[in-house]
Formats: C-alpha cells, structure tokens, sequence
C-alpha cells in the first residue's frame, strides 16, 4: 500500500501533499502519515515553508466518521493541529473541493490559507450529533468572528471561496491553477519576510469582547433546545474561545466533544449518516454496471406520476410524461408547471432554471410517444388489473433493451413481470407521495431481475438525489409494513384506553413531526384498510375504530373530519365529542378494560411494533440490512432521525428489555405482538441489529 502523505521540496519549500482516495478523509492511517511527514520535514534544517495538499478531488473532507467511536483517534488530529500551529517556519493551506469538518479544523490551525476558486467550506459536525473536536469551535470564531462562527457551527452550511474570504476564513483566491498559485504566492511571501501566524497568537475577530459576547448571547437566546444540548454545547465552546486561555478552551471543547460522542442521539445520528452512505450501492455480490439512461418515461399523470416526473426534471432528465386520458394529462402537466411556479416564487430556482426543466417535459397521450425511452415508470392506480393492462401497453411499445418499472406499493411484480416479456427488465421503484420531496425510494427486485437492471435504478436514484433501499417483493416491501405497524399498534392503545390525541402527542414528544393518527388523516382513513385485513386475516386483533368512523363520512383531512376534526384553516379542533362517543360504544361493545398509557408507555409500545416489524422483514429477506429499514422508517414516515430509526433505536434501549416487552404485550394478541424469531436469536447470541449491517 503506498503512503497516503508524500513529501516534496524545492527550494526549501516542503509540500505535504495527502493522497488518500476517495476523498482524502483524515482516518488514523492518514494523521498518523501526515504528523511523521511533519514531524521530519520540520527536522531537516533547509526547511524554509511547508504546503499542506491534497491530490485528487478534495482536500481532506473530514474524518472517517467510524473513528468517532475511537476518542484517541480523533484526539490525535487535534495533537497535529497544535503542531502545525506551532510549527517554527510558516505552514500554508493550499485546498481545493470541500474542505469539511476535520479538514477545515486542519486547514484552520495552519498559518496561512489559499483556496481554489471552486472550493466549500463547512463544518458539519452538528449533523451527526457532534461539535468539532480538533480546536474548529476554537480556531473558527478567531478568524470570522463569534456570531459568524456560531452560524457556520449550528446550521452546518457550506460556503464558497469568495464568501470565506470575505468573512477572513481564507487569505486568498487562487487565479489559475492552485499548486502553481500557491508555490508562486509562497516564494513571493518568503521574498518579503513570510513568517508563521497560529491562530492561537491573540484574539482576532474576538478582540471586541463587549460585541462578540452580545452575538454569543443573541444567538444563545435563539436556540430551541435547553441546556446540555448540541446546540447549546456549541454555543459554550464559542464563547469558551473569549473567556479562557486557549489551551484551556481546547480542552473545554474537547469534553464537549467526547460527552456528545457517547451520547445516544450522536450515536443514531452516524449510523443514519453511515446508513445513507452504504445505501448509494446496491447489495450485490458481483455488481453490474448501470445501463445507460437519459429519456425516462413515466405512465400516468396522476399525483404520483407528476412528482415523479419533477423529480426526474430536476435531475436533468429528459421526461414524457404519457396518460391516455387529454383531461388527466393536462392537469397533470399543469401540476408539475405549478410546482416550479411555486418553486420560483418561493426564491428556490429561478426562472431561467424553471422555464429549461419545463422544457424537458413532453406531454402526449399515445403511449407510442414512449418508443425512445431508456426507462418507464408506471404509475398508474393500485389495481392488479390496471396496472397488468398498463404492463402489456408499454412493454408493446418500448424497446427490447429498456427497463420497465412500477410505482406499486401492493401488487405482486412477480406477477406483473411474468405477463411481459422482458421479466429481466421489469423492477419496482416506489416512491412515496410527494415524490419529488420525499428522499426515499425502494428499489424492489422481482425473481428476473438482472444485477445490470438493479444497478440501473441504484444510479438513477442517486442522480434523483434520493436515498435507495432495496428490498424484495412483498406486500407493503419495507416502508409501508413499518407504518403499518406503527398505525396498528396506535389504533390498539386507543381501543384500549389511551386518547387519539394522547397518542399523537407522545410521539411527536418522542421526536416525530406529526403524530401516527395525523398521518392517517393526511392520507385518508381507507389507505389503513389493507393493513387492517392483512392483520386480522394472519389471525390478530381486528380494529374497528376506523372502519366505524369511515361510516360517519369521516375520511381524513379532505373531508375536514377523521381521527380528527379539522377547523377551515386544517387546524387540529381538541373537543371532538363524536369520536368521543364511537370510542366509548367500541369499548364497552369489546368489554375491553380501559387502561391508564403515560406518554412512555406509548412510545414503548409503537416503538417495539415498529423493531419486531422489521425484525420480520429482515427474517423473511425482503431487507438486505437493518440500516435499510432504519432509512426507510426516517426517511419515509419521519422517524426522529435523532433516534436513528426503530432497529438502531431498540438497539440503543437493549434488545432484551424490548423483547420482554414483546413477550409482556403478546399475552393480549400473539399474532401481532409475538416476537420475530431473529429477536430470540441475536438476544441469545448478545448480538445487535447493528452487527448485521455488514455481515
């Protein structure tokens, strides 16, 4: 294996050039490299300067995010930012990419900065639950500013070489190419009396202490969250950076940074980051490289169709949108118009950006129209009928070679496939409503389908800038049979005493944005009424409560009235004494006792459905990984990503305890509540959900 730091001098010029691809990330290898690189070039006496570098695409973009469960791995970045600060001869930072996390805490410990052009900065450490560790939370307010810095920290943004100049990030723009600017800038400094400038030599930005402290507090008093929280952690470090020698305020930060990384929600918080990174590939032995796919077509113009069909825009395809009823089409095509009028309106693309994706887009009635497209997505209602009729058009009018794919959440693809005949070309690709929102889309694989076809609709969801998860034909695949169970085990505790309201609010406390019977009534009460058979018919408890308020007429948000009452503005009206009343007759008529649920309880209770849900579906294969049905929880129904999804979340409660929890609840209804044998077999072995995403 060759060395991931090279070293190259001229003229007393020493460039330390790190070579780590992908994207040169500051693992322990790569630190370890790099302080020898240091530590020799500083020894030899011809030493006049030395260029911290990178090759490839970017300079180092952060740390691998695995070392953070290693404290001492990621100390020792913060070890090598104090040496090159205090190297005796000045160092320069020539970066170039996006410079992140780690790789901006090295870049800012060095005297000097120059950039290219095309460079972004950030430090997203909040995102995962963290604040910098290496001297960033110390370094950054030095050089920008506190109120600058705080942003930076809290929001995670990136910015561009021009804007970090602005605000003193940087000290210059390269003109041309980076190495040939920096050796040049480099020699003319040395010419002039180039000498070394730690950050750490004084105040800067912070020199106006009354100012900088008014910013600390201004930004402090803003924060939605309490004491002890990320947020306000950072916050601490900032203003640590005023108040204490910086040694002293290095060491603040760094407890700040080791407290947070233990923490739970940091913990949940890399899992989804790492969950989202091994995503992007599909899980196959011997991949396959992607067909080639520039045209997409999509069947049906309807909700589904249209928000498909924009997010495909979006990604810079070229779409013919195909529905053979004029007036489905129409509106269709005026609803993806709609969306990038209110896309422009809202400062989010402009016109120009808005009238090219329009461009793209073909409406047209003849199915005929779809005779050059690489990909069609079908969409169309969710019949078995429709959609096998929907099948024989299309597969009639696309060529051999093209891949055709269904939106189906229920039907058997199987049973599609089998009526075409390009069964190796058929796939499923469901995307939930609204599709070009939503980040998630299962890639599902019927029995024919080739690694070459998976492969396909792995790359074009990437290009979609959605998050793919694969999954194997099943009714309801992976998202919709964890809402499902999540609405089943909802729809129980309020037949067995607790509030639809109280539900609701204990899971939003738990971190949801809305809670599981507001969610139904945005998709309408009868979207349940498959889960409910589905379950009764595998022999658990049948619910009643909305079938009997569907026979009220009250259907969800459209019709102003389901599991709540909705004011004109779609506002939750508390005192509804007609579901008051259907919930009372339900009970008495079930002779079921109503007990006492605290806001806990609850939670407990749709957390473990959720985690024995998904132990199923990883029993019967239809997930390739628990990290998958994690995504598919947050991503599709608004898990808390903080809680990193239900089988990352009952690996953080302890499979045992929710597991007895199973057991303890199967008393009332084994069919639903028993739990799935891989429960049993990773509690017997002390295994974790998390030791089978990479096996």
């Amino acid at each position: 294996m060759e060395r991931p730091v090279t070293v190259q001098s001229t003229e007393g010029i020493s460039v330390l050039t790190i070579d780590h691809p992908p994207a040169n990330a500051l693992s322990a290898a790569v630190v370890a490299a790099l302080t020898t690189a240091l530590a020799e070039t500083l020894g030899s006496s011809g030493t006049r300067a030395i260029v911290l570098a990178a090759r490839g695409k970017t300079f180092p973009a952060g740390i691998d995010i695995r070392d953070f469960d290693e404290p001492e791995r990621t100390a020792a970045l913060g070890e090598l930012c104090l040496a090159i600060e205090r190297a005796p001869v000045p160092v320069i930072a020539a970066v170039h990419g996006t410079i992140l996390g780690g790789g901006l805490e090295l870049a800012m410990a060095a005297h000097y900065r120059l950039a290219d052009r095309r460079a972004q900065f950030g430090l997203p450490d909040a995102a995962v639950g963290l604040c910098p560790g290496a001297g960033g939370t110390q370094r950054l307010p030095r050089l920008v500013g506190a109120g600058p810095a705080i942003d930076l920290l809290l929001t995670g943004r990136t910015i561009g070489a021009a804007d970090a100049k602005k605000i003193g990030l940087i000290d210059e723009v390269a003109e041309g190419p980076l190495p040939i600017f920096a050796m040049k800038w480099v020699k003319a400094a040395l010419g002039t009396g180039l000498a070394p400038r730690p950050v750490s030599a004084g105040p800067g930005r912070l020199a106006d202490k009354p100012s900088e402290l008014k910013a600390i507090e201004t930004r402090r008093a803003a924060l939605k969250s309490g004491a002890g929280s990320l947020q306000e952690r950072i916050v601490d470090c900032v203003q640590a950076a005023m108040l204490l020698p910086f040694e002293a305020a290095l060491t603040f930060e760094r407890t700040a940074f080791e407290d947070l990384a233990a923490s739970p929600a940091s913990r949940a918080l890399r899992h989804v980051f790492i969950a989202e990174r091994r995503a992007r590939t599909p899980p196959l032995d011997d991949p396959a490289p992607p067909l080639s796919v520039t045209r997409i077509g999509i069947f049906g113009a309807g909700l589904t169709g249209t928000g498909i069909s924009a997010a495909c825009l979006d990604a810079g395809f070229d779409v013919t949108l195909v529905d053979p009823n004029l007036e489905r089409l129409e509106a269709g095509v005026d609803n993806i118009i709609d969306i990038y009028d209110r896309q422009e309106k809202r400062g989010r693309i402009n016109a120009a950006t808005r009238d090219a994706r329009i461009a793209r887009l073909q409406g047209k009635t003849d199915p005929a129209a779809l005779a050059d497209a690489e990909l069609v997505i079908e969409t169309m209602p969710e019949d078995a009928d429709a959609k096998r009729r929907a099948f024989a058009i299309l597969d009639a009018v696309m060529p051999r070679e093209a891949i055709l794919a269904t939106n189906t959440a229920t039907i058997d693809i199987d049973g599609l496939a089998a009526g075409t005949g390009r069964a190796p070309h058929v796939v499923g690709l469901h995307f939930l409503t609204p599709a070009h929102v939503i980040r998630l889309v299962e890639v599902v694989v019927a029995m024919e389908t080739t690694d070459a076809v998976i492969a396909t609709a792995f790359a074009v969801a990437r290009k979609l800038r959605k998050v793919p998860i694969l999954s194997a034909v099943s009714e309801g695949f992976v998202t919709e049979r964890l809402l499902g169970a999540y609405q089943q085990a909802a729809e129980y505790l309020v037949e067995d005493g607790a509030t639809i309201a109280g539900v609701d609010a204990a899971m939003r406390a738990y971190g949801f944005p809305i809670g599981p019977f507001q969610l139904a009534d945005l998709s309408g009460l009868d979207e349940g009424d498959a889960r409910r058979a589905r379950y009764a018919a595998a022999g658990a408890r049948k619910t009643t409560l909305a079938a009997r308020l569907q026979a009220l007429g009250r259907d969800g948000r459209r019709a102003g009235r389901g599991f709540h009452l909705y004011d004109d503005a779609g506002e939750i009206l508390r005192d509804d004494p007609e579901v008051t009343h259907v919930i009372a007759e339900m009970r008495a008529l079930s002779q079921r006792a109503a007990q006492n649920f605290a806001p806990d309880d609850i939670q407990r209770r749709c957390l473990a459905a959720m985690a024995n849900e998904g132990a199923r579906i990883m029993g019967e294969e239809v997930a390739q990984r628990p990290s998958d049905i994690d995504l598919a929880a947050i991503l599709g129904f608004g898990f808390p990503r903080w809680r990193g999804g239900p089988m990352m979340a009952a690996d953080l409660t302890g499979l045992l305890r929710v597991k007895r929890d199973l057991d303890a609840y199967a008393g009332d209804d084994p069919a639903f509540w028993s739990p799935a044998p891989l429960f049993s077999e990773l509690v017997k072995n002390g295994r974790a959900f998390g030791d089978l995403n990479d096996a």
